[in-house]
Parts: structure tokens; sequence; C-alpha cells
């Protein structure tokens, strides 16, 4: 009977800790982009890949390097897109990777390689303005 006792109170403290987990709302949860594209506006994505050679010495300064040219080409795509075919451009998401190999015969190479998103609203077609 004591056990009984011990067992039933031992899970009413389990469901009790578990009732905050229990009360979230999935809605309240950071999603990967939460953000909706506003009212005409489509998502485009450039796939970046830039190879540097990497000499002998301060690897971290060249990373660091080719880094800030993947981030400046990346910043330009909307400049890109506003001269050419865009309205409105607003970067929405980047990721990028770096990687050091040494494939042939010709020294080791660093890579950074990535993706840009951005939220565009397209410049009206001249079909359309007519």
């Amino acid at each position: 009977m004591n056990m009984r006792a011990i067992s039933a109170t031992l899970c009413i403290l389990l469901l009790g800790a578990a009732e905050p987990v229990l009360a979230q709302s999935l809605s309240a949860l950071p999603l990967r982009n939460p953000r909706q594209l506003p009212e005409g506006y489509i998502s485009v994505q450039s796939g970046i890949s830039i190879s540097f050679p990497l000499p002998d010495g301060d690897n971290q300064k060249q990373q660091e390097d080719a880094l800030k040219t993947f981030y400046r080409i990346a910043g330009s795509n909307c400049a890109v897109l506003l001269d050419t075919v865009a309205e409105a451009c607003e970067i929405s998401g980047m990721s990028s990777n770096t990687n050091a190999n040494n494939l042939d015969s010709r020294g080791t190479r660093l890579t950074v390689s990535g993706q840009v998103t951005m939220s565009v609203k397209l410049r009206p077609t001249d079909s359309a303005a007519k």
C-alpha cells in the first residue's frame, strides 16, 4: 500500500514538472524563417563560391579576408537586382562555409561558399504597363 502511494505521488510530481512544457504554444517558438514575404515580393537565392590560394602563414587572416570578400559579393547582390529587375530588395538570410583543401599539386586552396536569400519586389514588366 505504501508503495502505491509513493508511485502515485511520484507520477503527480512528474506531471506537474511537465506542465510548463505542455503549456507552451508552438507558435511562440522561433522558427528558421518566421517572416512571411510581403505582398508582391518573391524570394531570390544566389549561390556563391570563391577559391583562394592559401600560402603558408596567417591562415586566420586569410580566412577573414576571404569571408570579407564573400560578404561584399553577397551584399552587392541586391544592388545588381535593383539595377536590373527589382524595385526593392532586402537580404533576408545568408549562410557561408569555408574549407581548406589540397586536391592537386598546386597547393592548398581556401574555398568560401554559401547562399544569400533576398526578398525582392520586381519592377512591373513593359507589357503590364501598356
